[in-house]
């Protein structure tokens, strides 16, 4: 199963970065709870985006206040029975300055019966590779 997991968050990103968003939310549960890193951030780890209305929300605040954002994935491998790792780099432009930013980012991702229903990102690979019990 872990190996479909993998394919299943491959298929959302790939959704992603070709802007398909019913193909994106597809591979989502109707109750997600996606704790995204740059409003763990700012507001705190409580932050998140809840179900496929707060899934709508953050699709729109990505794709019309940061400019160009995308995440490349690195490496994408399966943790256990239900959750999958992403090691990657995010990047994108802000609307108004323009300025280009780029960092890292870890996605600890939780998959059961097919539908992703909780990622949690990190600012870095280290904290992600932590929050598995696993060390760089």
């Amino acid at each position: 199963m872990s190996q479909e997991n993998v394919e299943i968050v491959r298929r959302m990103l790939e959704a992603w970065q070709r802007g398909d968003f019913d193909a994106w939310l597809s591979e989502a549960d109707r109750n997600i709870e996606w704790h995204t890193v740059l409003e763990r951030a700012v507001e705190g780890p409580e932050s998140l985006y809840r179900g496929h209305e707060g899934l709508r929300r953050l699709w729109h605040f990505y794709r019309t206040e940061l400019d160009g954002f995308e995440i490349d994935a690195l490496e994408i491998r399966d943790v256990d029975d239900e959750r999958v790792l992403l090691l990657g780099r995010f990047r994108w432009s802000g609307s108004a300055s323009g300025i280009r930013t780029e960092s890292p980012i870890g996605m600890l991702i939780t998959v059961r019966a097919g539908r992703l229903v909780e990622s949690v990102d990190y600012l870095s690979h280290a904290e992600a590779l932590k929050a598995v019990g696993l060390e760089e």
